[in-house]
């Protein structure tokens, strides 16, 4: 790729990039100096896919990123604090948000979840990581003809999720507030994956919201134990692009973590989890699987023995 930049007092603007590559890492410094901005427009139209931005940018120019109609991940930090106008324009393939939070700065974070309407996969790095999602929403503009009035129709839940701040600071209790909406109007899948999501990384979750998770994960175990699979698999095949599991928040290997932590499943729940994971196709965890169901029959045993011990020397 190549850059056109400019020299500013204690700073680079990059005002264009051309011939990207589908990843696109932008420079901390050009001549020495750190790059601070990104002009308007730099990298709008190009089939860029995954984009780094550096540590030290303050300012996006308007429509930097408009019609990248293949940018998929963003990579940034918060201070990027002020972003110019229709940035995300014609970009709506954009599902994956990594974003350390800088302590003390202004954070760009509020404003461009409000540009991002699609649903939004988070990974929050700051004092704790988190994964959050924040589902779709759309507006629709309705005409009520008689009375000559337009009005506005929102749908989804997503718009609630993308007011969970005090000024630009993010708050945890007010996301896990959510919950309740996002079961009923998003699919189970999803609705899972923000569950797990929060139970595996708990940045700022009390223990009255672990309880509500905690509780729909151990009924919802099926679509658990479907994704935690798919997880698995889509490690095994990951070139390294996506830190994620396959359009999920859900890291490889955490279906042991699932079973003893949360669901603590009986013999039949057992058996369909083999089932699931042979179907999966991940051998790995059929093997932890069967281990573990075995053991809980020795223990089961055990357990048997000493009572009918126990009931002997009662006799006696």
């Amino acid at each position: 790729m190549r850059l056109e930049y400019t020299i500013l007092p204690g700073g680079a603007r990059i005002d264009k990039i051309t011939d990207p590559e589908a990843r696109v890492i932008v420079p901390e410094k050009l001549e020495g100096l750190p790059v601070v901005e990104l002009g308007a427009y730099a990298l709008s139209g190009s089939a860029v896919e995954i984009l780094h931005l550096p540590s030290g940018l303050r300012r996006i120019g308007a429509y930097a990123f408009y019609n990248c109609e293949r940018l998929r991940q963003i990579y940034c930090f918060s201070q990027a604090a002020d972003l110019g106008t229709g940035l995300f324009a014609g970009a709506g393939r954009i599902g994956f948000l990594d974003i350390t939070l800088i302590p003390g700065e202004k954070s760009c974070f509020k404003e461009m979840l409000s540009e991002l309407r699609q649903t939004l996969r988070v990974q929050l790095h700051g004092t704790e990581e988190a994964r959050l999602i924040f589902p779709e929403y759309f507006e629709e503009s309705v005409e009520n003809t008689p009375a000559r009035i337009l009005y506005y129709e929102t749908h989804g839940c997503g718009h609630r999720y993308r007011y969970c701040f005090a000024r630009t600071q993010f708050q945890y209790p007010a996301y896990d507030e959510l919950f309740a909406h996002v079961q009923v109007q998003e699919p189970e899948a999803l609705v899972m994956e923000l569950a797990l999501g929060r139970l595996l990384y708990p940045a700022g979750l009390t223990e009255r919201f672990r309880g509500q998770y905690q509780a729909y994960a151990a009924e919802h175990w099926h679509m658990a134990v479907q994704l935690l699979v798919a997880a698995d698999g889509c490690h095994a095949g990951s070139d390294g692009d996506y830190s994620w599991s396959a359009g999920g928040n859900l890291d490889a290997g955490c279906l042991p973590w699932f079973v003893e932590e949360i669901c603590r499943p009986g013999a039949e729940q057992l058996s369909e989890m083999i089932a699931i994971a042979r179907r999966g196709g991940d051998t790995e965890m059929v093997s932890w699987l069967m281990n573990y169901r075995n053991q809980q029959r020795q223990n089961l045993q055990c357990t048997d023995g000493e009572r009918r011990r126990k009931r002997r020397f009662e006799l006696l």
